[in-house]
């Protein structure tokens, strides 16, 4: 039975956040405590920035535009997403995402079911520099996400 003591409630401070790549993710509702439901997170990608192509096998995934504007690429469609859009991206379809704009833009990040966010959290402890796609594979692929040759 589901009772009010279920709710959730994070605070503007609340959440754990790590680099990954180029962005700066906040986890504000893990997995772990909505039963693998969903994850959500907060997502502060730069001029530019982004995520390269790339397919998850187990989740759907959904921005919803806080600031800024990007580009999200899913199979052959293209959206142009400004504050107040949101994507939702299927999964099995390759997918990718940038940041267009002259600023820093945020997205509110949802994964159905939850459980990605633990990859990205792997992901912030690789060293700086240019992205190794294999190293990046090497550890996504344990969470059903594949990073493609661009």
């Amino acid at each position: 039975m589901i009772t009010p003591q279920d709710a959730l409630f994070v605070s503007s401070k609340e959440g754990k956040s790590f680099h990954v790549i180029t962005d700066t993710m906040t986890v504000k509702v893990p997995s772990e405590r909505v039963n693998g439901a969903y994850s959500v997170s907060e997502d502060v990608t730069p001029p530019g920035g982004g995520a390269p192509p790339h397919i998850h096998h187990r989740e759907d995934e959904m921005f919803y535009v806080l600031e800024g504007e990007f580009e999200f690429r899913c199979g052959d469609r293209v959206f142009k997403a400004a504050k107040g859009s949101l994507v939702a991206l299927p999964r099995d379809i390759p997918h990718s995402f940038k940041n267009t704009g002259n600023a820093l833009g945020k997205t509110l990040l949802v994964l159905i079911p939850g459980g990605t966010e633990k990859a990205f959290e792997e992901l912030s402890k690789l060293p700086p520099g240019p992205p190794d796609l294999e190293n990046i594979n090497a550890i996504t692929m344990k969470y059903g996400v594949e990073f493609l040759q661009p």
